[in-house]
């Protein structure tokens, strides 16, 4: 290798360690001093590609004394490193919990200007601060170590005294700042600057109230859609987005920075910002759920109910550190849901086609970009101004195209009206007119079919009485009335009934009133099948069969082919009924399946000769079950009232227009019929002083004239029968007899037949007993035990399916009879009745549990 290779060679390593050496002393050491412009701003923030832009940073406690005496020549003995101005800087901890302190420091020169007062812009500093020129006092912000936080979102803005300057020299910035939080720090957002006072307030101000000029279009913009829901409260998205645009006015209020010139204490301005945070993403979603008529999703209540339990402990909490953590780890992911719900409701109307939709996407699109920034930069992931506010102004834009469509559609509709309002209300006549000879056809034949329906109903419903004991009356008022080709008529679910029927025991008077479920023409249609099955079973009644059939079996009999018939239905047709059947010695059998209590006029008193309910209407499913018949006699001069439920449903008068008032007193029919002294015409009246009749209204009414009287005789012969009696008990049946026979022809008394059918059966002459026991029923079929003693001693002469019949009739009218129902069932396995036990059986199982 020749000499001058070596001479190259070395000449180029000292050129590269001087290089070298040069730079590592550029990493500890300013370069040079950043110059101030008396007439512009001067940025001190750091340019990456400018290493004469970097601040410097020590965690090195240095004292007031110390500050003050450092020099460009003493200023590299400290351990400096180079930082980025703004941006996050984390310090240790101190040993009482606070954070530990960070110096920053900045070289500056001073243009040669003594008459420009100067000022110093240091953007947002976390938390607290004290800021120093060459070591002299600029200014401070916070109490120094306090354990709240002070201002770590105030924008720093301190004036330079003039005295404390080197002009044409280098200058030391020194700020030293203590974090709050414990992953965040320093100089974190904003911009530094340096510059003439007047403008560099002037810049502050001029950026605060844009923001303001911004928010009072918003708040214009969140009052004229709360108008708009004051004025057509059922448009709730007016509402949602007036609550929103509030609640984002109040939030950029809250991060404006002249809100420090009113003194409001940070704290509670901190924890009213971040309430208010919680409501912007919900109003919003509600937004656009309502405008778009949206379901209100099971997804969306859940996340609402965590923002009003955060919303809660916000308000009732003061640890801002803890705030924080909660919002940025918990409540800012779950605004991702919203989100998703959002756009899940944008995309559904895209497809739609729905032109709002895209305007809406377009600017909320805009509005999350914005939100996204944002949020990034209070994280410190980066530097950038907030931009929340500008965006915002696209999605009112978005509103107000989406107004200005709806308006101009309005207009263009007015405008069409204006131009052929004369042709659209020609049209729209001619279309009313169409629809109303559609309607009056449709009625046409609709009265068509219910005059046929009451044509139907009307000769079933005859009333046919032969027996003159017995005087009948019926009133009958359906609800639903028409006309039908100038003849009036009406149609409903209320039904009397009234026919005789000639049975071995006598004759009776049938009647019933029914109430069928359902208006007009589905009570109606109840009311013929009932007036059908009726009049069927009644022509039945000619046949040697059923003229032999008691009177307990025959309306069993009736009851339970009426029962058949309504149960086939399923469910779809019930009716309330009383089914009876009176003799005309005023003994009355009767059936109530579930209709309003029947009523006793006796002596100008009214009662109700029932109580309780013991059947379910016609049609219920196993209501076999619950049938019995119940019995009652009639005095001379008694009148039996039996009525649907339209005598109960009125509406009474009352000092309210606005409320109804409904009779719920079941006793007032009683007071109407003693005031009208139950003549039907004059109850009726009563009924419609009392109130508005809302239902069918019908009544059946029963009473009682007999042409003589019950027989009575003499006290003679009460004496005489009692001696016969008293024989009776010593065992003298032959010489009872002999006395009692005699008396029987001249006195044919319930009593004295029923005593001499004991006498026969003491003597064992069975057929002579039951004759008298049967004549002894028949004179007085109120008394249940002549009927048991008739079927026991049917049981001792041997006709026990005759026995089976009385058995039958009393177990009808009372099951709890336990002799009766032991015989009954005895009676039945011998004559291996088996269906007709089983049958009989599920009466007695239901009465027990109902017991």
């Amino acid at each position: 290798m020749n000499v001058r290779v070596r001479l190259y060679m070395i000449k180029s390593i000292l050129i590269f360690l001087v290089f070298s050496f040069s730079l590592l002393y550029s990493e500890s050491l300013p370069n040079s001093a950043t110059v101030t412009d008396p007439e512009n701003l001067v940025s001190l923030d750091t340019n990456k590609l400018d290493p004469d832009t970097f601040w410097y940073m020590t965690d090195v406690e240095l004292t007031d004394s110390e500050i003050q005496s450092l020099t460009e020549s003493n200023f590299t003995k400290i351990n400096w490193k180079r930082i980025v101005v703004p941006g996050n800087l984390i310090s240790d901890k101190n040993e009482d919990g606070t954070q530990k302190a960070v110096i920053l420091a900045k070289w500056i020169q001073f243009a040669e200007n003594p008459s420009t007062q100067y000022s110093l812009r240091l953007g947002v500093i976390n938390d607290r601060d004290k800021t120093y020129l060459n070591g002299k006092y600029v200014g401070n912000t916070g109490e120094w170590s306090s354990k709240d936080p002070q201002a770590y979102d105030k924008l720093r803005i301190y004036n330079i005294p003039s005295n404390i300057i080197r002009y044409g020299k280098p200058n030391l910035l020194l700020v030293k700042i203590q974090p709050y939080f414990s992953n965040s720090g320093g100089i974190e957002q904003d911009e530094t600057s340096l510059g003439p006072s007047d403008k560099i307030f002037a810049k502050f101000y001029k950026d605060e109230f844009i923001k303001l000029i911004f928010l009072t279009i918003y708040i214009t913009v969140g009052g004229y859609f709360l108008f708009l829901f004051i004025r057509r409260r059922k448009d709730r998205e007016n509402l949602f987005f007036a609550l929103f645009s509030f609640s984002f006015v109040i939030y950029n209020l809250l991060r404006n920075q002249l809100k420090y010139e009113f003194g409001f204490p940070f704290l509670e301005m901190k924890k009213l910002e971040y309430m208010v945070i919680l409501l912007l993403i919900p109003f919003m979603y509600h937004f656009l759920r309502t405008l778009f008529e949206e379901r209100y999703s099971i997804v969306g209540k859940i996340f609402d109910g965590l923002q009003f339990g955060f919303f809660l402990f916000f308000a009732f909490t003061s640890n801002i550190e803890f705030f924080s953590y909660l919002l940025t780890t918990f409540v800012q992911p779950t605004w991702v849901v919203y989100i998703i719900l959002i756009f899940v409701i944008l995309f559904g109307n895209l497809k739609k086609k729905e032109r709002r939709a895209v305007y809406i996407t377009i600017g909320i699109t805009i509005v999350l970009i914005a939100a996204v920034i944002d949020t990034a930069t209070n994280r410190n992931y980066w530097v950038f101004p907030r931009i929340m506010g500008y965006a915002f102004l696209v999605f009112n834009i978005s509103l107000a195209i989406i107004l200005a469509n709806s308006f101009v559609k309005l207009n263009e509709e007015v405008e069409d009206l204006n131009k052929n309002l004369e042709k659209k209300v020609e049209d729209r006549t001619d279309a009313l007119n169409e629809s109303l000879n559609q309607l009056q056809i449709l009625k046409e034949k609709q009265d068509g079919d219910y005059f046929l329906t009451s044509l139907l109903i009307h000769p079933l419903a005859r009333i046919e009485n032969k027996i003159p004991e017995i005087k009948i009356e019926t009133y009958v008022n359906q609800k639903k009335k028409f006309q039908f080709r100038g003849k009036d008529g009406e149609i409903g679910g209320d039904i009397c009934i009234v026919g005789t029927v000639h049975l071995e025991s006598g004759d009776y008077t049938v009647f019933a009133n029914g109430d069928a479920m359902g208006k007009s023409i589905q009570g109606a249609g109840g009311a013929l099948v009932l007036g059908v099955v009726f009049q069927a079973v009644l022509s039945r009644a000619k046949s040697s069969y059923t003229k032999s059939r008691p009177p307990e079996l025959w309306l069993k009999d009736l009851y339970v082919e009426l029962q058949s018939v309504f149960v086939s239905f399923d469910g779809s047709m019930l009716s309330s009924v009383v089914l009876g059947m009176v003799s005309k010695d005023g003994f009355v059998y009767y059936v109530n399946a579930e209709h309003p209590w029947s009523i006793l006029y006796r002596d100008g008193v009214a009662s109700f000769i029932e109580t309780e309910l013991s059947m379910r209407k016609l049609g219920f499913p196993k209501n076999d079950h619950y049938f019995q018949i119940k019995t009652f006699t009639l005095e001379a001069g008694d009148i039996l009232l039996i009525g649907s439920d339209g005598r109960d449903d009125i509406v009474l008068p009352s000092d309210n227009y606005l409320q109804r008032s409904i009779n719920e007193d079941e006793t007032l029919i009683l007071r109407l019929v003693e005031r009208s002294e139950s003549i039907l015409n004059r109850l009726v009246e009563e009924i419609e002083l009392s109130g508005e009749i809302t239902d069918d209204l019908s009544f059946l009414r029963i009473e009682f004239l007999p042409k003589k009287s019950r027989m009575s005789f003499p006290e003679e012969v009460r004496t005489e029968y009692f001696e016969i009696k008293s024989k009776s008990k010593q065992g003298n049946f032959f010489e009872a007899l002999d006395k009692l026979l005699p008396l029987l022809e001249k006195y044919p008394h319930p009593s004295f037949y029923v005593l001499a059918g004991k006498l026969y059966y003491q003597l064992k002459q069975w057929p002579e007993a039951v004759t008298y026991f049967k004549l002894a029923a028949k004179e007085n079929p109120t008394r249940e035990e002549y009927l048991y003693m008739t079927a026991k001693t049917l049981v001792k002469n041997g006709k026990i399916l005759e026995a089976v019949i009385w058995c039958e009739r009393l177990f009808l009218r009372n099951k709890l009879h336990k002799q009766n129902t032991k015989l009954f069932m005895y009676l039945l396995d011998r004559t291996n009745n088996v269906d007709k036990k089983e049958f009989y059986l599920e009466f007695i199982n239901h009465e027990q549990n109902t017991v």
